[in-house]
């Protein structure tokens, strides 16, 4: 695979945060894109930065869900470096996308250092977080098109199933 070829999107976070990223993964796969989360991409006995390393790689950007609990260090350190690894080698093929969200009283996630010579977005909703994602992206979503089928259609009677 090359990094022209590359479909896949990181989605970096905080375990606390999963439930928040889950979600973005989900509406971002229904937009057609292949967003990469180390739950479903790592099987059990995968070396974790071995794993986290692939993942990059095989990426076209990373997503920095910084939320107050997102810290700089460990995982997410590794995280931070291999993103600005990656951008080195890709060039524009590869974005790297901070996102600071603010926690329910108020407090902010820090930027780390490394990221701050990247701009970052606070976006004041997730609907806003997704915009400023997909306006970031190297790659665009798949081609709008008619569905063959949809799986619930409501008509006078009430609901049907195909």
């Amino acid at each position: 695979m090359t990094a022209s070829d590359s479909k896949k999107i990181f989605l970096s976070h905080k375990g606390v945060d999963k439930e928040i990223v889950v979600d973005f993964k989900k509406t971002l796969e229904a937009f057609g894109y292949a967003p990469w989360l180390d739950e479903d991409a790592m099987p059990a006995g995968t070396h974790l930065e071995r794993g986290i390393l692939k993942g990059m790689q095989e990426s076209c950007g990373v997503i920095f869900f910084i939320t107050p609990s997102f810290k700089d260090e460990g995982y997410l350190e590794t995280e931070v470096n291999y993103a600005i690894q990656g951008k080195r080698a890709k060039g524009d093929k590869f974005a790297i996308i901070a996102l600071q969200f603010v926690g329910p009283n108020g407090s902010v996630g820090e930027i780390p250092d490394l990221l701050k010579s990247y701009v970052w977005k606070k976006p004041k909703s997730h609907l806003e977080a997704l915009r400023e994602i997909i306006r970031a992206l190297p790659i665009s979503a798949g081609a709008v098109d008619w569905r063959s089928e949809i799986t619930y259609v409501f008509s006078v009677h009430g609901y049907s199933r195909p």
